[in-house]
């Protein structure tokens, strides 16, 4: 896999969860919480459990916002962007973060 969660993980949050198709949020979520993103060999695995297609839990994943499909960095750094920190000048708050490490 592309984290330390094994398959033998994986199964073991399909017996606590419920290998079911209506549970493949939280099983996403379990495998994110353990690799703080979803590997595609996991999703292959997922797939494969509960009987549907990869696109399927591709899709899924895809779809909603809390879910990445990418490692994360080992630091994460949330601004406010919200209307009253827009107000306060979040947006140059923003600029200066990507300005100073460098990303886009």
């Amino acid at each position: 896999m592309g984290c330390d969660m094994t398959r033998e993980a994986i199964d073991r949050a399909l017996e606590r969860i419920g290998a079911k198709r209506e549970n493949l949020i939280a099983l996403l979520q379990a495998v994110q919480d353990d690799c703080h993103y979803l590997p595609p060999e996991a999703l292959a695995y997922l797939a494969g459990k509960l009987g549907v297609g990869e696109a399927d839990v591709t899709g899924v994943a895809t779809f909603y916002g809390q879910f990445r499909l990418r490692p994360a960095g080992r630091h994460r750094i949330h601004v406010c962007v919200g209307t009253a920190c827009h107000v306060k000048g979040a947006e140059r708050t923003y600029e200066a973060f990507l300005r100073e490490l460098g990303i886009a």
